[in-house]
C-alpha cells in the first residue's frame, strides 16, 4: 500500500509538472482515425471517451469555475456532469451526505469514473491531464482513490466496509441519488472483517 502511495503522489506530480510546462502535449495514442484514444499507463489502456466526472460546486468558487472549464478542454464537452449547490436543496443535500461519509467539506467535490464505475474522488482542483493515470492506478489497486484535505486513502474494492462506502458514492456522485446515511454508518462500523 505504501508503494501504491508513492506511486499515486509521482503520478500526480508528474502530470501536474508535465500540464503547467506543456499545454499542448499528449501522451494518448490513437491506432486510427476510427478507433476511440486511449492513453497505455503501463500496459493498462485507458480509453478517453470512457471517462466521465461528476462535480459539486458552487457558481461563486473560482476553482470550481476553472474545473469546469479545464475538464470538458481535456476531454470534451459532454465529460462532465456539474451539480450546483447554491439554491439546489436536492444537490446541497446530496453534498451534506457526502460530507457525512467521507468528511469532504470543500469544493470542487469531483468524482472520476471509467466505464461508469466510480475510481476517484478528489476534494479541491486537481490536475486533470493526470486522470488516465490516476484511472489505472485505482483499476491496478482495485480500488477507489480518495483524495481529501491533501490526504490521499484508497478504498479496497475487495474489503466488504470499503464496498459499502464505494455503493454509496456511486449513487451520491452517479446516481443522483440520496443514501441512508445512517445505514450506511452502521454496515462500516458492523463490518469489521466482513
Amino acid at each position: 500500500m505504501k508503494k501504491t502511495g508513492i506511486l499515486l503522489m509521482l503520478l500526480v506530480l508528474v502530470g501536474f509538472a508535465s500540464a503547467c510546462l506543456s499545454s499542448d502535449s499528449n501522451t494518448s495514442s490513437q491506432t486510427s482515425t476510427e478507433s476511440p484514444k486511449y492513453v497505455d499507463v503501463n500496459g493498462t489502456r485507458i480509453y478517453l471517451d470512457q471517462i466521465h466526472f461528476y462535480m459539486y460546486g458552487m457558481k461563486t468558487c473560482p476553482h470550481c469555475r476553472h474545473m469546469k472549464e479545464w475538464i470538458p478542454e481535456e476531454f470534451g464537452a459532454d465529460s462532465l456532469t456539474y451539480y450546483e449547490l447554491v439554491n439546489d436543496e436536492t444537490n446541497s443535500e446530496l453534498f451534506g451526505q457526502l460530507a457525512q461519509l467521507t468528511g469532504i467539506t470543500g469544493v470542487p467535490a469531483i468524482a472520476i469514473t471509467y466505464n461508469g464505475t466510480i475510481q476517484a474522488i478528489f476534494e479541491g482542483e486537481f490536475n486533470v491531464s493526470a486522470t488516465p493515470e490516476i484511472v489505472a492506478t485505482a483499476m491496478n489497486a482495485n480500488g477507489v482513490i480518495l483524495f481529501i484535505g491533501g490526504e490521499w486513502y484508497l478504498l479496497a474494492r475487495d474489503n466488504p466496509r470499503s464496498e459499502t462506502l464505494i455503493d454509496a458514492l456511486q449513487t451520491i456522485f452517479v446516481e443522483h441519488e440520496s443514501v441512508d446515511v445512517q445505514s450506511v454508518l452502521t454496515k462500516l462500523k458492523s463490518n469489521s472483517t466482513g
